[in-house]
């Protein structure tokens, strides 16, 4: 199957890299996938990621590039590909292609959507493949016609023990042997708190001033040097340089070779636990916990490893979480392993991919026609001209 890739962006999120491993998944097994994306302004780190897969991404513009531009180029790209259908990941490009190649139905069109919160404008009629179970009732109370559930995926053939050497991120760390390194893997950005979170960490390791531990937090975005205001002031207080902020990994896999412990979410998590490395997870409004066996399994996989706190932004109930599992080497090997298998058995690149290919299948023996892409057109059309008009109306 020629299929066009239409990614979200070109930073090393997850939902990005999830579509590169699928791609590169699928043309290994003698699909054509090619890949699309708008450009960005500075580096855009996934081209080489791509490249480094043997896949090619073709870059439209910059991000001001007006949507009709960055929409004829998805076109000549499905043209001169030979395209048989669009796989969309996320809302921006999910209407790009409704509005590019999947114009009145000429081309079937499948959206990813990874968030954790639905969000309108996505056309209905068309298939929707949602990352979170939570979400399944949302979806179709949003009036989405055919939603599915694939949870994202994870590589555990190259996200694995051993598979890198974490001894030399250690090393340029400054970290030594008998330390404890915590390390959170994300984009440095406001989206669904994941710098709040990398803040109330080192919050945390202020409150446990204690000499064994250190917190580096890998990745790159807009509230790095917040971050590392805060790592300062952490530094400073306890008279050593407890909290690192390195900035962004092209292969982030070293950092968690090299942790005792991971913290974060989403794909960053699952990540850790195929790794073998035990977890908390971080989520909104200060939530925290470790992912062990029990209650919180399920809810933190419906979610994709992301919770909903009470608002509580103290850090010493995670300096406990984080304590507990740095004075007991023996849980931190038990959570290890369990986890590794639970990653394994549930999240496999191999089974996603999988998955998709069969819904591929599905979409170009029933192609959807004119009838049905006229159905969404006037909400598409509502939160593609009228929304943006009456934003910029009421000055917004």
């Amino acid at each position: 199957m020629r299929v066009l890739v239409h990614l979200n962006n070109l930073a090393l999120g997850g939902a990005q890299l999830n579509a590169v491993d699928i791609a590169r998944t699928l043309r290994n097994r003698g699909h054509d996938p090619v890949l699309f994306a708008q450009g960005v302004d500075g580096p855009a780190p996934l081209v080489d990621v791509a490249a480094d897969h043997g896949l090619h991404i073709t870059v439209a513009g910059g991000p001001d590039t007006p949507h009709r531009e960055v929409r004829r180029q998805l076109q000549k790209l499905a043209d001169e590909h030979g395209s048989e259908l669009v796989h969309a990941w996320e809302v921006r490009a999910a209407r790009n292609a409704y509005f590019g190649p999947g114009r009145m139905g000429r081309m079937p069109v499948v959206t990813t959507f990874y968030g954790i919160r639905m969000l309108r404008g996505l056309p209905r009629h068309q298939p929707l493949v949602l990352g979170l179970g939570a979400l399944m009732d949302e979806g179709r109370t949003f009036g989405h016609q055919d939603v599915r559930l694939i949870e994202p995926p994870v590589n555990t053939g190259t996200d694995t023990p051993g598979v890198v050497d974490g001894s030399a991120f250690r090393k340029e760390l400054g970290v030594r042997h008998d330390e404890l390194l915590l390390c959170i893997v994300t984009r440095l950005v406001p989206d669904l708190e994941k710098d709040a979170g990398a803040a109330l960490t080192a919050e945390a390791v202020r409150h446990l001033d204690d000499p064994r531990i250190r917190l580096a937090i890998v990745g790159e975005g807009r509230s790095r040097e917040r971050l590392q205001t805060i790592a300062a002031s952490v530094n400073r207080d306890l008279g050593r340089e407890a909290v690192l902020v390195p900035g962004q990994l092209a292969d982030p896999r070293p950092a968690y070779q090299a942790a005792d412990l991971v913290l974060g979410m989403g794909g960053s998590a699952l990540r850790g636990l195929a790794f073998g490395k035990p977890v908390i997870v971080h989520g909104a409004d200060g939530y925290t916990a470790i992912h062990q066996p029990g209650p919180l399994v399920e809810p933190h996989a419906s979610r994709c490893m992301y919770g909903f706190g009470d608002g509580s932004r103290d850090p010493r109930p995670l300096a406990e979480q984080i304590r507990a599992l740095l004075d007991d080497p023996d849980r931190r090997a038990e959570l290890g392993s369990w986890g590794r298998d639970w990653v394994v058995d549930r999240f496999s690149l191999e089974s996603v991919a999988t998955a998709f290919e069969q819904i591929y299948h599905e979409v170009l023996g029933a192609p959807p026609g004119p009838a049905r892409w006229l159905l969404d057109l006037e909400q598409m059309s509502r939160f593609e001209f009228t929304k943006p008009v009456a934003l910029r109306l009421i000055g917004r």
